[in-house]
């Protein structure tokens, strides 16, 4: 018992990592949610979006955090219709968001994104709009395999928080490393 407290205790701890250190300057805590501040930089942008993702496997309700009251997450390439159960193509609301998060948390473990300072920021003409390139790597849990995947994201923040974001990865990575499709010989 005396070790599921202190592993308990341990994940509890871990959370305030994940989400980093506040920048004291453009992102903020308000009432257990996150904001840009005015004045913020592209790469800010990418920082406060990593900050929403990094370990999201082990502590999947901090992504609301960072995301406005009805803000939406979105897959278009999620095969939803082959596998129901599992991808989602769009959550909306902060609810549905962790709801989403925290069926996946059952399947990836131990998910670390690229450095924000790493990401490929790739310029938008509309103001608060956001596209950037950038990895992740993980576990499957039921299997213990290596999971990589590459993504894009279009985010669009509004008065400091993600209104919408849409990533766009390789549906195979994820079918192959869960072992929900084979190679064909």
């Amino acid at each position: 018992m005396r070790i599921q407290y202190n592993a308990a205790w341990l994940l509890y701890l871990s959370s305030f990592a994940f989400a980093g250190p506040v920048n004291d300057n453009h992102i903020q805590e308000k009432d257990g949610y996150y904001y840009l501040q005015k004045g913020y930089t592209d790469k800010d942008a990418a920082e406060f979006y990593w900050r929403s993702l990094e370990g999201w496997s082990e502590v999947p309700d901090n992504v609301a955090r960072y995301f406005t009251k009805n803000g939406r997450f979105e897959l278009p390439y999620a095969p939803v219709h082959d596998f129901p159960y599992l991808f989602s193509s769009a959550s909306g609301g902060r609810d549905n968001i962790t709801r989403y998060f925290s069926n996946m948390s059952q399947y990836l473990g131990k998910l670390k994104y690229s450095a924000p300072e790493t990401w490929a920021v790739i310029p938008a003409k509309e103001p608060g709009l956001y596209i950037f390139e950038y990895s992740s790597r993980g576990q499957v849990r039921r299997t213990g395999k290596d999971y990589r995947q590459q993504f894009i994201a279009i985010v669009k923040i509004q008065n400091g928080q993600i209104s919408r974001a849409r990533e766009y990865w390789d549906p195979y990575v994820a079918l192959r490393d869960f072992d929900l499709i084979k190679k064909a010989n």
